[in-house]
């Protein structure tokens, strides 16, 4: 060929390598994509789909690929305009911790810098732990609303959400998610009474369920048409309530209560005062007729006037855990941990203390002459004159514990025990102390005694069992409750109504004839007798830390001892208290 004609080519070539040189100049990489955003745990042979926004400066279309961190990489995606959020998908098939990253790649094959990485825990497919029981009320009214609350652990720390099931077929929303471990709490209202059971399912963020929680029964209650008002008189781990209220000659209520205090609460179940003493209080107010209230704490008895201002605190060994009498002539009787029943005068000074075998935490009863009868766990029933000289004592076999005797017409003592080896539990003894006859029951006998207009004797057992014992000893009849009756003594209504709390958490009023006319459900075990104020309503402390005013039927009986302590001042004096 002539040179001639070969310098246009190489002219021609030259200036085709310029504009290429000067096209690739011009070109740049893609930007570096976004973190990769997906999933940061995982399970194993599962597939995630994970996105990322890749970006030219050129405004070029961009393919993307990811590294999954487990020495594989997707293959180029694309193209797409620059600016799109790009997705694509991937299974792990090994557990472990991996770092995703993307790389961008524009049509002229410039690549951007790898993303920074999204760590993914990879983990076994495994659900969540069982939700907790769930934590709420135990009983509740219909048509109110209640809380539950609950947690669940996830075997890999991966958020999980909770949802209820209500027991009556409704079960609620998932929650969000929550870290492994955080409580979620929700309520629900029902809208018909009975007893349902709650319980919460977990669930994590790769939908995996875990079994249902165990379940919290709450019992929902029709609306409350037997109470007049509750008063609160202790909160905390231990509401506890063996004080049993008495009624003072102004109309007032005053109950002894675990927080060391003692009030007074007006009939319409506002507070009148509160009196701090020298510790927790088990003992039953007695009220003078003065308006006195006498009560043994503690740190031993004290005397306050009906305004809660303190009196006198008399030398006395021990706590009292009895409560005091009051004899006719005023004089203040309560019996001691240190084995003392003492005599006290109604200006505070010591009148006599007699020293038993035992703790006596045995209520004193006060006859008409003015005998005082009381038990000890010295397993002994004792009479004393009101000189305090020793009359009689009668060995039962078993401690007399926290029964306290009951006075007949014809002057009968009627008082409960422990079990003793022949089973006997509740005996029956003439004035001069000789044994008039001896009733076994299944268990123990520390509720005391109330007696009906025809004689008719009434207590209750440990073994659940409510007694109605005839005149002569024989068994009348005898109704089952839920639980113990260790500690609450009846209450007999003018109509014949007899009041009487269980352990089983119900107050029961029953007929002479042991049918039941109803039952009232509180939160906690009734340890308390009841008593009947003028009006007919029927007020008693409970273990769920209130005091309780329901309506009633009738005034306290006019019997030979109708209640526990004879009468609505807690007296526990024949002829007192009315």
């Amino acid at each position: 060929m002539a040179r001639k004609s070969i310098r246009p080519l190489l002219v021609l070539s030259a200036a085709l390598a310029l504009v290429a040189v000067s096209s690739c100049q011009k070109n740049h990489a893609p930007d570096v994509p976004a973190v990769p955003a997906g999933p940061e745990y995982c399970f194993r042979d599962t597939t995630y789909t994970f996105r990322t926004i890749a970006t030219d400066p050129d405004g070029d279309k961009v393919a993307v690929r990811f590294d999954w961190g487990d020495s594989k990489s997707s293959y180029w995606e694309g193209w797409f305009a620059s600016g799109d959020t790009v997705a694509l998908t991937h299974v792990w098939h090994d557990t472990g911790t991996f770092v995703v990253r993307a790389v961008a790649e524009d049509q002229k094959l410039l690549e951007s810098n790898p993303s920074d990485g999204l760590t993914v825990r990879v983990a076994l497919r495994r659900p969540p732990d069982m939700p907790h029981e769930t934590n709420g009320p135990a009983r509740g009214g219909q048509d109110s609303s209640y809380f539950f609350a609950t947690s669940a652990l996830h075997p890999d720390g991966i958020a999980v959400a909770i949802r209820f099931a209500w027991g009556d077929g409704d079960t609620s929303d998932w929650s969000a998610f929550v870290a492994s471990g955080e409580s979620v709490a929700m309520s629900h209202v029902w809208t018909a009474p009975d007893t349902y059971a709650v319980t919460a399912q977990a669930k994590d963020t790769g939908d995996a369920l875990s079994l249902w929680s165990l379940p919290h029964s709450i019992v929902i209650r029709p609306p409350d048409t037997l109470r007049r008002w509750r008063f609160q008189l202790v909160t905390g781990d231990q509401p506890y309530s063996y004080s049993s209220p008495a009624i003072g000659p102004d109309g007032n209520i005053y109950v002894g209560s675990y927080d060391s205090a003692v009030y007074a609460v007006y009939p319409d179940g506002t507070l009148k005062w509160r009196y701090l003493t020298q510790g927790l209080v088990r003992s039953s107010p007695a009220v003078g007729a003065d308006g006195t209230v006498y009560v043994g704490t503690a740190g031993g008895m004290s005397a306050l006037d009906s305004s809660g201002v303190f009196k006198w605190h008399p030398p006395m060994d021990g706590s009292v855990r009895c409560s005091p009498a009051i004899g006719a002539d005023g004089t203040v009787y309560a019996g001691t941990t240190e084995d003392f029943l003492y005599a006290v005068n109604p200006d505070g000074t010591l009148k006599w203390g007699f020293l038993t075998g035992g703790n006596v935490y045995s209520s004193p009863a006060v006859a008409a002459d003015g005998t005082v009868y009381f038990g000890s766990n010295d397993d002994n029933i004792y009479a004393l004159d009101s000189g305090g000289t020793l009359k009689w004592r009668y060995d039962v076999g078993a401690n007399v514990n926290y029964a306290s005797p009951a006075i007949g017409a014809d002057g009968t003592i009627y008082c409960g025990a422990d079990n003793n080896s022949q089973g006997e539990s509740f005996y029956a003894l003439n004035p001069d102390g000789t044994l008039k006859w001896a009733f076994a029951t299944d268990a123990d006998v520390r509720s005391s005694p109330a007696i009906s207009a025809d004689g008719t004797i009434y207590f209750g057992s440990s073994d659940d069992f409510f007694y109605a014992l005839n005149p002569d000893g024989t068994q009348k009849w005898r109704y089952q409750t839920g639980g113990d009756i260790s500690y609450s003594s009846p209450a007999i209504g003018s109509d014949g109504t007899i009041y009487v709390g269980s352990q089983d958490n119900y107050l029961y009023a029953l007929n002479p004839d042991a049918t039941l006319k109803w039952r009232y459900e509180t939160d906690g075990d009734i340890r308390t007798a009841p008593t009947i104020g003028p009006d007919g309503t029927v007020y008693f402390a409970c273990h769920d830390g209130y005091l309780y005013a329901l309506k009633g039927a009738g005034t306290l009986a006019s019997t030979p001892w109708p209640k526990f302590h004879h009468d609505p001042r807690n007296t526990g004096r024949v002829g007192g208290g009315r």
